[in-house]
């Protein structure tokens, strides 16, 4: 709650506009009008989602944008509803957000405490104490959504393969079906290792297969467009990286722009490795709030360090975790690739480093264990 309000905070006096603030007013908007006309508006807000039937093939890149809109209306009315019950007031919001936040991190942290309960108190600094993590997310932003929403899509996908029940098999699609709205994109970067995660429930070796899926993904991402061009991936992600530079941030890295073509990936790599682990650097920009980022960058990249030391190979054998490692790296490899200024990269980057973290320290044996004395 307080990183949530610290957050609203920061925005409303940094920035003459962001989207939390954005978001809040046009849910006002909506409330007024839906004063002079509620039946109107309420069969708006409950049955106008688009065109869906003829946008239902999320695989085609010219639905991207109706998917994109689908997650903001999503938000919109999410907030319409914050707003009704705290009375318009936009910091009693926070309250609102951070409720349903925080049930998917607990249905995050649940999940990793199935799969290695020795490790509990590194899966609670990982998913609730890290700076950044929980100061972007907690903000009313879309990227608290994702995170939680995954965690979420992880408890009840481990219910399911348990389980088997119906009930279990509803909830998980409704969360994957909101995961798909919310976040387009990252969505279409879960979808293969997600599915691949069922069928490597008995295997014997799920690092192997999923490091052969990946290397097969990266292929079919750069060399898609060479088959059809309904299905031409890179257009996916220069597509994105246009909109962002249209946008025209507050504080410019001067990321190259993106070409059609595998090479301009390739020799880009480089740059969206450093946008995302190595920026931004101690007095990168003429702010302190740089530094301060600065300084989470680099307690990000000790702890990965450290996680890495510590791998084993008897941990490899998870497929969940596999999963999770790769649905963090090639999301994080879309940030560095589309985002160009600092400011949304952090924030953008947030869920999945927190998930990364969380992959690579449960495939080693690093614990801690506090000493606790009751007298």
């Amino acid at each position: 709650m307080l990183a949530g309000l610290l957050n609203l905070y920061f925005h409303n006096s940094q920035y003459l506009t962001n989207d939390a603030h954005y978001y809040f007013l046009e849910a006002n908007i909506q409330l007024a009008a839906f004063a002079q006309q509620p039946w109107q508006q309420l069969a708006e807000w409950f049955f106008n989602w688009g065109d869906i039937i003829h946008h239902i093939n999320f695989l085609n890149s010219e639905n991207a944008v109706y998917w994109s809109d689908v997650g903001r209306l999503l938000h919109l009315r999410f907030m319409i509803v914050c707003n009704m019950l705290s009375f318009g007031n936009e910091y009693v919001n926070i309250i609102f957000y951070n409720a349903f936040f925080f049930i998917g991190l607990l249905a995050l942290y649940k999940t990793f405490l199935f799969l290695k309960p020795n490790q509990k108190w590194v899966f609670i600094i990982i998913i609730f104490c890290i700076p950044s993590v929980t100061f972007w997310n907690s903000g009313i932003h879309k990227d608290g959504f994702i995170l939680s929403l995954f965690g979420l899509v992880s408890w009840f996908t481990h219910r399911f393969i348990q389980q088997k029940s119906v009930k279990n098999a509803l909830i998980l699609l409704f969360f994957l079906f909101l995961l798909l709205a919310f976040r387009y994109f990252y969505f279409l970067v879960l979808l293969p290792f997600y599915l691949l995660f069922f069928l490597l429930q008995q295997a014997k070796s799920p690092f192997l297969w999923y490091a052969s899926a990946a290397l097969l993904g990266v292929g079919v991402f750069l060399y898609s467009g060479s088959v059809t061009l309904k299905f031409n991936l890179l257009k996916f992600v220069t597509n994105k990286q246009d909109e962002f530079l249209k946008l025209k941030g507050y504080s410019d890295m001067g990321t190259p722009i993106l070409e059609n073509t595998p090479r301009s990936y390739i020799k880009n790599f480089p740059v969206a490795i450093q946008h995302i682990f190595i920026e931004p650097i101690p007095k990168m920009g003429d702010r302190l709030k740089y530094d301060i980022t600065a300084i989470d960058s680099i307690l990000i990249l000790l702890l990965l360090f450290l996680a890495l030391i510590f791998l084993r190979y008897r941990d490899f054998q998870m497929p969940y975790l596999w999963l999770v490692f790769y649905f963090s790296i090639f999301s994080l490899a879309f940030i560095g690739y589309t985002i160009p200024n600092l400011g949304a990269l952090v924030r953008y980057e947030s869920p999945f480093i927190c998930l990364l973290l969380l992959s690579l320290f449960a495939m080693g044996n690093f614990t801690l264990k506090p000493k606790l004395s009751i007298e």
